[in-house]
């Protein structure tokens, strides 16, 4: 602690007090990187036994705050003793553990047992000092503050950790500080100091520690040195990842900073970069590798002034695992554990993550459980493996320990668990209510939790009988005969292996005279007002069932059934012993009754010397179910279960169904289903014979169901396959079937035509017309599907080019199928065209203006440019598309002249015409006939010009004077 004292006349003194501060910990404080921390403990035995040792375990969150600097190296590890400060960041939770000494002897090292932790456990939170960082300019007179404070647990907040500020300032020579922000306008001719310091929120109701401050100089006569400063973000940062520099110095005089001189340190001796110049930051410091950083700015003004070096530190590291899971505090044995790993994977920087959990029992050595990320395990897999008894397992001193390693560095966690034995039920199935003479068996319903004891349960019973006399059972189930009347006591309990025993369950049985049996028939269901109808042809004669029953669930012995006409006449009777004591049905053998025919029944049973009652009256009829059958003819003579049919076809469905009981008075009535391919089934008719047209195409199932008077019916199913015809197209235009010789047309969108025919009467709905270039084979241009009748289509602009040939194909769809490809049609386009223009030389066109400059004063009048006079040469152009062979120029007279193309796209051809004869020429018209002829076309252009005067004239008026 540093003591200034000051008069009113500016002396002053100082002194120097320091204080040592240990921080007493407890739950939920919070506390600062390597500050000094005491740990209290309290222990007691409630059978007084002494202490023998302790230990602790701390397990360390290193990512709960922002910029981890890493973890402890024994987190989730038991130690002897507590830290006496902590180094890193981050959430820690110790425990604290005693072990007694019941004896001081190691023979009985077994019984010293270690505490439980639930009760010692405390969870705090290890921090940092928050940083203030700020810079100051005063210009003109203006204050100006820039505030980038921070705290390295919270850079990512909004608040960036902070909760309040604390501002002073002062002239430079004075002693007291005033609080508060200062104010926006300061004398420019005084110096002033402004400080700063910041709170963050690490504590309790989230008020924490104080920065240290930070001071700042401004304003003076004179020229203040810069101040060199800048931020680090993050200061402690993954060699994966990436830094960021943000230059913050300032001059306090606003003047411009020209020289940036920068040193970049590892480890306290190696640099690994530096800048002298104008205004830069370092690069990616992590990308330096592992490491320790000291990196110093100072800048220079342009006044001349250094500021004061200012550094900060970076550390570039490589995160270790933060191991953390959690498993539930009591299992048992065959308890399925699966542990829920909290291990962030991959690690902070990235790293993939491999895992070891091992296990031990009190103070065993560890047993290997698993190397997976998220193990299932259980209890009984980890004695099976290691030889640990059943007894042994049953323990408060489980533990389970995670090690997560990156490949280089590694953490581990640690949980206590306890496993604990499920005490076996036992419970007695069997009947409470007997008959005398009854031999009855009971059951022992028991069960143990624990598979591992479920199969070694130790089997007790007692059997107490009416008259005090006692039995013992060591089974698992009993067989008992009561003999007596009166009430019997059965007792039952179980041991598992651990020795744990369960409930004795108890069950009084009353044993009560014998009673005779009863039968009450179930099959025939029919009664005489509505009796079963049974098929004669899947079941034949009846099958008679019956229920039996006996108060003392006697056995039958013996049983009998009689039956009976409408008129109540007995026409048979069947009796048969039962030796096994389960008959309750018995098969009439085939064929016993009449069919179509009404018949009743009824039975008795037999059992211990005693027939029991008549039993209730069951009827039913044998019924020959009916014959099922049709033909299906077309009005064109075609069978159509053999063979395909048309839309056009009548089809004629004719019934030849039968039924045998008719004569008797039987009848049958019909129903014919129809149901297409994919749709769903409906009535079509319920007459014998019917007619039927498609309007359709697909395979139909039809369905007869015949069916006769008292409910039998059968069906019948075929198939009927209806197909369509396909459409025929032919293409009309273009008409050429050779494509050597193709159709000419002279346009780039002609209209494509055809024709369409379909034998089933259906009109075009869509059709498909596709344009090939036949050099190539592809398709140059096609319609796509197009919905519509029309027989035509318009080829698009743009598609298609000239001199090429082309094939023409067109496909038609019915509504029901595509027509096959039409054959191809072929066709070229071929625009031929001339355009000519006659010409004056460029000597004559220059005397055909002098003149009308001497005449008029207008170089174009009064000869205008298609005025000639006779004897001057005349210069052909023609411009032409389509590729014309050759162009002529016939002019009036009988004159002929052949042009030449000037290039070889053959689209400008020139050519002249001279004649002696031609000063001879008339005044009055001349025409030109321009004609371009290729292999598909010949097209022709005139040209009119007037002839006026001979080329004397034009001298004659121009003579030199």
């Amino acid at each position: 602690m540093n003591i200034t004292a000051s008069d009113p006349s500016g002396m002053t003194a100082r002194g120097t007090l320091t204080i040592n501060v240990r921080q007493q910990m407890r739950n939920k404080s919070f506390v600062l990187i390597n500050t000094p921390v005491e740990v209290r403990t309290k222990y007691s035995d409630s059978e007084g036994d002494p202490k023998r040792e302790e230990r602790y375990r701390f397990d360390h969150d290193p990512y709960f705050f922002d910029n981890s600097m890493g973890i402890i190296g024994d987190s989730g590890l038991w130690r002897s003793s507590p830290y006496s400060s902590f180094p890193y960041s981050g959430v820690y939770v110790a425990n604290f553990q005693g072990r007694d000494n019941p004896k001081g002897d190691d023979r009985f090292d077994v019984y010293r047992k270690w505490s439980r932790n639930n009760l010692s456990s405390m969870t705090f939170h290890v921090h940092r000092k928050p940083i203030a960082l700020f810079s100051a300019r005063l210009t003109g007179g203006w204050l100006q503050i820039t505030d980038s404070s921070y705290d390295l647990d919270h850079i990512t907040a909004s608040n960036k950790g902070l909760m309040d500020w604390q501002w002073q300032y002062k002239k430079t020579e004075g002693q007291v500080w005033t609080d508060g922000y200062p104010p926006a306008q300061l004398p420019s001719s005084d110096q002033y100091d402004i400080r700063l310091r910041v709170r963050d929120v690490d504590g309790e109701n989230g008020v924490g520690v104080w920065s240290d401050w930070s001071q700042q100089t401004v304003g003076a006569a004179g020229n203040l040195p810069p101040v060199a400063l800048f931020t680090v973000e993050p200061s402690i940062v993954s060699y994966r990842k990436a830094t960021t520099i943000t230059d913050k110095s300032f001059d306090p005089d606003n003047d411009p900073l020209d020289v940036y001189n920068w040193t970049v340190i590892k480890d306290g001796w190696q640099q690994v970069w530096s800048h002298w110049g104008g205004a830069a930051v370092p690069p990616n410091i992590a990308a330096f590798g592992v490491g320790t950083y000291q990196l110093t700015l100072q800048v220079h003004d342009n006044r001349g002034l250094w500021s004061q070096p200012y550094s900060q530190t970076v550390q570039v590291i490589n995160h270790p695992p933060a191991a953390a899971f959690n498993m539930p505090a009591e299992v048992y044995r065959d308890t399925v554990i699966s542990l829920e790993n909290l291990t962030p994977d991959p690690d902070e920087d990235g790293d993939p993550l491999i895992y070891g959990w091992n296990a031990r029992i009190n103070n065993s050595g560890y047993y290997y459980a698993s190397g997976n990320r998220y193990p299932s395990m259980t209890i009984r897999d980890l004695i099976a493996r290691n030889g640990i008894s059943q007894q042994q397992a049953i323990s408060e001193g489980w533990e389970m320990r995670l090690t997560a390693s990156d490949g280089s560095l590694s953490s581990n966690a640690t949980r206590l668990f306890t496993v604990k034995n499920h005490i076996p039920t036992a419970e007695i199935n069997g009947s409470s209510v007997v008959y005398q003479y009854d031999s009855k068996t009971y059951y022992g319903i028991d069960a143990d939790e624990d598979s591992s004891d479920a199969g070694s349960l130790q089997y007790y019973w007692k059997v107490t009988h009416s008259d005090g006399a006692t039995r013992m059972y060591n089974t698992r189930n009993i067989n008992v005969e009561f003999q007596d009347k009166g009430i019997y006591t059965l007792e039952h309990w179980v041991v598992d292996q651990v020795g744990g025993k369960s409930n004795i369950a108890a069950l009084k049985v009353n044993v009560n005279p014998n009673l005779p049996p009863s039968i009450i028939l179930s099959t025939p269901a029919g009664t005489l007002s509505n009796p079963s109808i049974i098929d004669a042809e899947l079941q034949g004669d009846p099958l008679i069932e019956w229920l039996y029953s006996d108060p003392e669930n006697d056995p039958q012995e013996n049983y009998r059934l009689e039956f009976f006409t409408k008129d109540g006449l007995l026409v048979n009777t069947i009796e048969d012993s039962d030796p096994s004591g389960g008959v309750r049905q018995h098969q009439v053998a085939n064929p016993t009754f009449e069919r179509f025919a009404l018949f009743s029944l009824y039975a008795r049973a037999y059992s211990k010397g005693s027939w029991s009652e008549i039993s209730n009256e069951k009827a039913f009829i044998i019924d020959n179910p009916p014959k099922p059958g049709f033909t299906l003819t077309t009005d064109t003579g075609k069978d159509a279960a053999k063979l395909p049919i048309y839309r056009t076809d009548l089809l004629t469905i004719k019934s030849t169904a039968t039924d045998e009981d008719i004569p008797k008075g039987d009848s049958i009535r019909y129903q014919y289903f129809l149901k297409p391919g994919s749709g769903a089934e409906g009535l079509s008719s319920t007459q014998s014979d019917f007619t039927k047209q498609f309007t359709t195409n697909g395979t139909f199932s039809l369905r007869q169901v015949v069916t006769d008077s008292l409910g039998l019916y059968r069906e019948r199913i075929q198939n009927i396959t209806v197909v369509n015809r396909l459409p025929v197209v032919n293409v009309t235009y273009p008409a050429s079937t050779v494509s050597t010789s193709p159709t000419i047309v002279s346009t780039l969108t002609p209209i494509l035509k055809w024709d369409y025919q379909d034998v089933d009467g259906d009109v075009q709905q869509r059709f498909k017309v596709r344009v090939i270039d036949l050099s190539n084979g592809r398709i140059q241009v096609q319609s796509g599907e197009q919905l519509s009748e029309a027989h035509q289509w318009q080829v698009p602009a743009g598609a298609l080019v000239e001199n090429v040939r082309y094939g023409v194909e067109v496909e038609a769809y019915d509504g029901f199928e595509w027509s096959k490809v039409s054959p191809k049609k072929f066709m070229m386009v071929n625009l031929l065209s001339i355009k000519g223009a006659v010409q004056h030389t460029e000597e004559w066109n220059n005397n055909r203006q002098a003149y009308n400059l001497k005449q008029s004063g207008s170089p174009e009048s009064p000869r205008g440019y298609s005025v000639y006079w006779a004897g001057e040469k005349f210069v052909l152009q023609g411009k032409a598309t389509g590729l014309p062979d050759t162009v002529q120029v016939t002019m009036t007279g009988g004159y002929t002249a052949e042009l030449s193309p000037t290039g070889s796209d053959k689209t400008v051809w020139t050519g002249e015409l001279a004649d002696p004869s031609f000063e001879q020429l008339p005044d009055g018209p001349v025409t030109f006939t321009f004609t371009a002829t290729n292999e598909y076309h010949t097209k022709v252009d005139r040209v009119t010009v007037t002839i006026l005067g001979d080329w004397t004239e034009y001298y004659q008026s121009h003579r030199v004077k």
